[in-house]
């Protein structure tokens, strides 16, 4: 029994942890925002998505296990603090998470370069790598956001993890409805930054699988 278990959990494909737990982040865990547990859903549903980074190097890097556990540990320490209102360990706590994701994103982008077969493993690494930026440029704007809250019209003073996501995104995806915009220059820089990245990426990326499933039918014939 354990060993058909253990089969049917090898036969998952790569990093499928990790686009579960960041397409829960993006799509569901926003729907509960308004709900008695909200602070705890998020915090976490951010845990679960950071330790599914860990996927990517299959826990097998230490230092990058090191990285994982100590962005949980500041992201539930920052959270437990709440009440104290101390934003520097929301600053820390936001800048290691970050550093793991950006990590998290070149390894992903890297292992795309370097697969030599078009599969369902590489469409989930690109789709993956896609909203990894989106999720990094969510963190950049919190991080915005903290230092000058008023850099971005919300219809709220206050908004939401859900609001960033969508700005982002949206920003990102350079769909850009006009319900939320960039109202200082630095906030504008980053609005064309991230309209500039995710066009390179699909772009790249895209060039990138035809070239390989190219050549893969080529050796075939």
């Amino acid at each position: 029994m354990t060993n058909k278990l253990l089969q049917r959990f090898r036969s998952i494909p790569e990093h499928s942890i990790l686009l579960l737990g960041v397409i829960l982040f993006v799509f569901i865990f926003p729907l509960f925002e308004s709900g008695p547990m909200k602070g705890y859903l998020i915090t976490l549903s951010y845990t679960l998505m950071i330790l599914s980074v860990g996927s990517i190097v299959e826990f097998k890097s230490k230092w990058m296990i090191y990285l994982i556990a100590l962005a949980v540990i500041l992201q539930w320490v920052s959270f437990l603090s709440r009440t104290y209102n101390l934003l520097f360990l929301n600053y820390i706590s936001f800048s290691f998470s970050l550093i793991v994701f950006s990590i998290a994103t070149y390894m992903m982008v890297n292992q795309i370069i370097k697969s030599k077969v078009v599969n369902a493993q590489l469409i989930i690494q690109t789709i993956t790598g896609y909203l990894l930026i989106g999720i990094i440029f969510t963190l950049v704007t919190v991080l915005q956001l903290s230092y000058n809250p008023i850099a971005i019209g919300f219809d709220e003073s206050i908004p939401t993890l859900g609001d960033i996501i969508y700005y982002c995104f949206v920003t990102f995806t350079t769909i850009g409805y006009g319900d939320i915009s960039p109202v200082t220059q630095a906030a504008r820089g980053f609005a064309i930054l991230f309209g500039l990245i995710g066009q390179l990426y699909l772009t790249i990326i895209i060039a990138f699988i035809i070239g390989k499933y190219l050549n893969s039918k080529n050796q075939k014939n």
